[in-house]
């Protein structure tokens, strides 16, 4: 398994303004039963990806935060994804004591995570409806003015790049 360490980041996968690499999980949680989490398929979309583990200290304390815009933003043209690498009964029995809105990706053969090049967690990578990458940050730093910027398809803010935890 990838060793995802709370380092410096080294995302050389990811060019602003270029498209967004392939997503490829191979389960989803707490999505439509017909849901695929590729391109093709959230095209017309803006989606905000959260990269993130059981693990991470930083990433669990992220989760009030993440759901509460999950749920600011429900019903608009936006898809919040949180991508872990971590094991399925691993993550369910996770979900049970600290749940957190939105899709949950499982890519337990890390072809995301490496096509995003993600080296530390948490991450997270803005995509706008036509699937290009218009943000490299942490959750941290996002707002919700970002999130409108984003469906809205306009030029976003200088975000700040995520930090080691």
């Amino acid at each position: 398994m990838l060793a995802l360490l709370l380092a410096p980041l080294a995302a050389a996968a990811l060019t602003i303004g270029q498209p967004a690499p392939p997503l490829s999980v191979r389960q989803l949680l707490q999505a439509p039963p017909a849901a695929v989490a590729n391109w093709p398929a959230l095209r017309g979309k803006a989606v905000v990806l959260g990269f993130w583990a059981t693990w991470c200290t930083p990433c669990v304390a992220q989760i009030p935060r993440w759901n509460a815009m999950v749920e600011r933003h429900k019903g608009r043209p936006v898809q919040f994804i949180a991508i872990t690498s971590e094991d399925p009964d691993l993550i369910a029995g996770f979900l049970e004591t600290h749940p957190m809105a939105g899709w949950i990706a499982l890519d337990a053969e890390e072809r995301t995570l490496s096509a995003y090049g993600i080296e530390s967690v948490p991450f997270t990578v803005l995509v706008d409806a036509k699937g290009v990458v218009q943000a490299v940050t942490s959750l941290d730093h996002l707002t919700d003015a970002d999130v409108n910027t984003l469906i809205a398809g306009r030029e976003l803010r200088p975000l700040p790049q995520p930090s080691p935890g």
